[in-house]
């Protein structure tokens, strides 16, 4: 049985909404604001500071062909991150930011200048540089218990995973000890590897 996609897509060579291989014109996008998480504070307390303390990564827009599809057309990770370039999985399939969201480049009205990328470490989007962090992957119990990530991917797009990481931490506290990663460089700035 072929596959059948439940939403429709939108295609720029086609300048249409596609579904099962039919075009679809005239339709009037839906669009929603989207604000993902980096997985570090998902509580809304957490996300209230970060919105006090600048970090954290932006809201957006997602456009889609009815209403109810905006979470099947939201951006990946790699995407709102500025990180595409690293692994080529997730298309750049972006809409014209000019003509959605005018406001996104003047940075009076909260937009940023075009270049700068997420940074898993700082939580804040900068100029990349060797001790930016691409993408981490945070424990799942509380995120105020840890301050180091379970793993993460460095600037030139390798991965480093804290070996000692056991997910049963809070069962078994005489298992308890300092974080050491596979890369401890690029932890200088922590203190705990000097």
């Amino acid at each position: 049985m072929p596959y059948n996609s439940n939403i429709k897509e939108y295609s720029q060579n086609h300048r249409a909404w596609i579904q099962d291989g039919k075009k679809f014109r005239g339709i009037k996008s839906q669009k929603a604001f989207i604000w993902p998480k980096d997985g570090r504070n998902g509580s809304k307390w957490g996300r209230i500071k970060d919105i006090l303390q600048d970090k954290g990564p932006d809201i957006h827009i997602a456009i889609s062909a009815d209403r109810m599809d905006y979470m099947k057309n939201r951006q990946h990770k790699s995407r709102w991150a500025g990180w595409t370039c690293l692994n080529g999985r997730d298309r750049d399939v972006s809409m014209s930011s000019v003509k959605y969201a005018p406001w996104t480049h003047n940075a009076a009205l909260g937009g940023r200048a075009p270049g700068l990328n997420y940074d898993f470490r700082t939580r804040r989007y900068g100029k990349a540089n060797s001790q930016t962090w691409t993408d981490v992957k945070w424990q799942p119990e509380s995120n105020g218990k840890h301050l180091f990530p379970e793993a993460f991917r460095s600037f030139y797009g390798d991965w480093y995973q804290d070996n000692n990481y056991i997910p049963l931490i809070e069962r078994y506290p005489q298992l308890a000890h300092v974080p050491h990663f596979t890369c401890p460089a690029c932890f200088e700035h922590l203190g705990h590897f000097r």
